[in-house]
């Protein structure tokens, strides 16, 4: 049950940066001009909904009408011919990611000397996931070994759903954080860059190891 065939496809899905002008802040008093983080966070939030990593992960739905329990999920690699009715293929697309607009004031941090912004991130949450819900008959594979009823749409649609919970129920999150984080640091190095701030270092942190 623990073995998966897993790809993993990276992606953001971006708002357009459009590059931002501030005329007339010059003009601004110290005292009115608003601190330089609440700008970058405002400017994330207006140019970038979602950084998100996509992971796609392949199950074998199996129905077996010998067992009480005629569901069960395995690997490609380990089931034996003879064994098992019917097996049916589940892809599984789940969406990782952060929603940027949950980011606050305290999330953006401005060194003393400015060269640097860090942005620290909350842990990956799923953005979006499903599953194919049609599957060819020809990528159902029946078994022929003295087991008597055919097995019918419905329990196929079964099958697919338990695997899809199944999948749903482990955790690829430490898997995907590093391709993430990426995602958002050239994101935010856009978005930086846009204010003006070309030689400002973007350094991304997870909030729960920042100290």
């Amino acid at each position: 049950m623990k073995h998966l065939h897993i790809i993993i496809y990276i992606g953001t899905l971006l708002t357009v940066l459009t590059l931002a002008s501030c005329n007339g802040c010059s003009r601004k008093t110290d005292r009115t001009k608003p601190r330089m983080e609440s700008v970058i966070l405002s400017s994330i939030k207006q140019k970038a909904d979602l950084v998100t990593t996509e992971v796609r992960v392949r199950k074998l739905a199996i129905y077996d009408s010998s067992k009480h329990e005629k569901f069960e999920l395995a690997n490609p690699r380990t089931w034996k011919y003879g064994e098992r009715k019917c097996i049916v293929p589940v892809d599984v697309t789940i969406k990782y990611g952060y929603d940027l607009r949950d980011l606050t004031i305290d999330d953006v941090k401005l060194t003393d000397d400015s060269t640097a912004v860090v942005v620290l991130l909350p842990r990956p949450k799923v953005i979006d996931s499903g599953y194919e819900a049609k599957v060819e008959d020809r990528d159902v594979v029946k078994m022929s070994s003295g087991l008597r009823d055919q097995i019918s749409h419905e329990e196929v649609d079964m099958l697919m759903e338990r695997a899809y919970r199944a999948v749903m129920e482990e955790d690829f999150t430490e898997m995907v954080n590093k391709d993430i984080e990426n995602n958002a640091k050239v994101v935010f190095a856009a978005i930086v860059k846009s204010l003006g701030m070309k030689n400002v270092d973007v350094i991304v942190h997870r909030k729960e190891e920042w100290r």
